[in-house]
């Protein structure tokens, strides 16, 4: 598709040149205005072309599962882990658009699971080396590996609702995709802020759509941090200027959902410096 563009660029480039060339020679109105037009058009071209050459890039960008443990000498995992490698960037698009378009946050393994079910399904295998069940364990522990280790490429901060109850919703799928696992809580608790875990870390996320609405009584929310119960809490909003978190107490920051991808590291680094 990037050469097609290309060759465009370069045939309304020849077709620019031709029309200012007949137009300052000939001082005729026509062909100026054909070459206004042309540039418009290459303008247009120019900016698909650059578009569709950070897709191919962001493909290229997807890292393969880890294969540590894994039976190599077994033919038909072999096969089924190769046919996983070419259909990876689909998969994760798959799951992506699971994720975001599912209602109930709690039930992501099931996502996983179907995922894993369909791909095992499409294989043209015998089983005769390894059984559908251990195949399908095997594939589901390479697709949350995959998962993992490409949950950056998972995340898009620019294409975020608007809509506030959308925007709540798609910053909690997105802490998911980026690694983050929601947690059922006590019903307090759920009504004051979600809980969400990585790596060992729990912490309440309260998502306002602008920064105006984040209003909260903070006394009433770290009694929970004394407790133990949670180790952060962290308020998320589409506006909020500041690319870094905005420290409201030792465990309370504010931040912008572009900055999500670095949520763990930062909050890791505030306990490291207290």
């Amino acid at each position: 598709m990037t050469s097609f563009y290309q060759f465009l660029i370069w045939f309304f480039t020849i077709v620019s040149l031709i029309a200012l060339m007949y137009g300052v020679l000939s001082a005729d109105l026509i062909f100026i205005g054909l070459f206004i037009c042309t540039l418009f058009i290459l303008v247009v071209f120019y900016r698909l072309s650059e578009t569709s050459l950070t897709n191919v890039t962001q493909e290229q960008q997807v890292k393969d599962c880890t294969l540590e443990g894994v039976d190599k000498d077994n033919i038909e995992i072999s096969e089924a882990i190769e046919t996983l490698k070419q259909e990876q960037t689909k998969i994760l698009t798959i799951f992506k658009k699971d994720v975001y378009s599912n209602q109930d946050l709690l039930s992501i393994s099931k996502i996983k699971e179907n995922i894993v079910a369909d791909f095992v399904s499409s294989l043209s295998l015998n089983f005769e080396m390894v059984s559908k069940q251990e195949l399908e364990d095997l594939i589901l522990k390479l697709l949350n590996d995959l998962i993992e280790t490409n949950s950056n490429h998972l995340f898009e901060p620019f294409f975020f609702p608007v809509e506030e109850s959308s925007y709540v919703n798609w910053v909690k799928r997105s802490l998911i995709l980026l690694g983050w696992k929601i947690r059922k809580g006590e019903e307090l608790e759920k009504k004051l802020f979600d809980i969400f875990e990585k790596n060992g870390m729990v912490v309440g996320i309260i998502v306002f759509s602008h920064t105006k609405k984040s209003i909260i009584d903070l006394k009433q929310h770290e009694q929970y941090i004394q407790n133990g119960q949670i180790d952060f809490l962290v308020i998320i909003t589409q506006d909020l200027n500041d690319t870094n978190n905005e420290q409201l107490t030792s465990r309370i920051v504010a931040t912008n959902h572009h900055n999500l991808p670095e949520l763990h590291l930062k909050l890791k680094n505030l306990v490291t410096i207290k």
